[in-house]
């Protein structure tokens, strides 16, 4: 194996650079984030994404030999102790590995539907969105300032991996003008709209705009938008989860593009 050494100390400064990118700041400077778990893992080697180092723990051959081995090419693997697995990950029973990941490979991206979070809080929500967006063909997820980060260890786990096949852009704002020019077509969710979403044509080139899981859409967004869509509530709850409305919008597009 290309590239193996082993490190036992935390105070290694390999292991303290990478420590770092357990903070925001560090991982948008850096362009890395931390993936773990070995499933995790093994997802971001078969999507194609740029792995820097694997840090796995002594005890778990095993499935070292299983999930990763097999995808290997140059990239660095560190044999550690359990303790700076431990101090690397972010869970609270970590799966003895973690990856350092290059954000924002170069991945096809395709018109047709674009998903703008708005201020989304929550990671799980976000990581949900992601998995979503992902089975439902979006090519794109563009992130709002106020928006949570999608490369939280949070976020990516919600999302099963979904974030290593959906390009993601941070500058969310800039992007959302740029598809506008283009001429594709802003959908928001809106209590007062006059028609159900099921009435609405949601084929085309779209963005569908996901509003804060508190205060929806934004007053800017809602000017802005071409389409209000209203999702039937026969129960009347007074809201949907953020994650469940995105989802019902994109399969809802799914099943008119099917019959179409």
């Amino acid at each position: 194996m290309s590239n193996l050494m082993r490190i036992e100390s935390r105070s290694n400064p390999r292991i303290k650079e990478y420590r770092r990118l357990k903070d925001k700041k560090e991982r948008m400077e850096t362009r890395k984030y931390l993936v773990e778990g070995f499933r995790l893992v093994e997802e971001a080697f078969k999507a194609g994404m740029d792995i820097e180092a694997i840090i796995y723990d002594e005890d778990e051959d095993n499935g070292f030999e299983t999930y990763i081995r097999p995808h290997l090419k140059n990239e660095t693997v560190i044999v550690a102790t359990k303790e700076i697995v431990k101090d690397l990950s972010s869970t609270q029973a970590p799966q003895g590995i973690v990856a350092v990941v290059s954000i924002n490979p170069e991945i096809e991206e395709k018109p047709g539907l674009v998903l703008y979070l708005d201020r989304i809080q929550d990671p799980g929500n976000l990581g949900t969105i992601l998995r979503s967006a992902h089975a439902g063909g979006a090519s794109r997820i563009l992130v709002s300032k106020g928006t949570v980060d999608p490369y939280s260890e949070k976020a990516i786990r919600s999302s099963m991996g979904s974030i290593f096949h959906v390009a993601v852009a941070m500058n969310g704002e800039e992007e959302l003008e740029n598809y506008l020019a283009k001429g594709y077509r802003l959908a928001i969710t809106s209590l007062e709209a006059k028609h159900s979403l099921y009435r609405e044509d949601l084929t085309g080139n779209l963005v569908i705009a996901i509003g804060n899981e508190g205060s929806g859409v934004s007053e800017e967004l809602i000017e802005k938008s071409d389409l209000h869509l209203k999702i039937p509530m026969p129960g009347n709850a007074e809201s949907l989860n953020a994650a469940v409305a995105a989802s019902i919008i994109i399969f809802e597009r799914v099943r008119q593009l099917e019959e179409s």
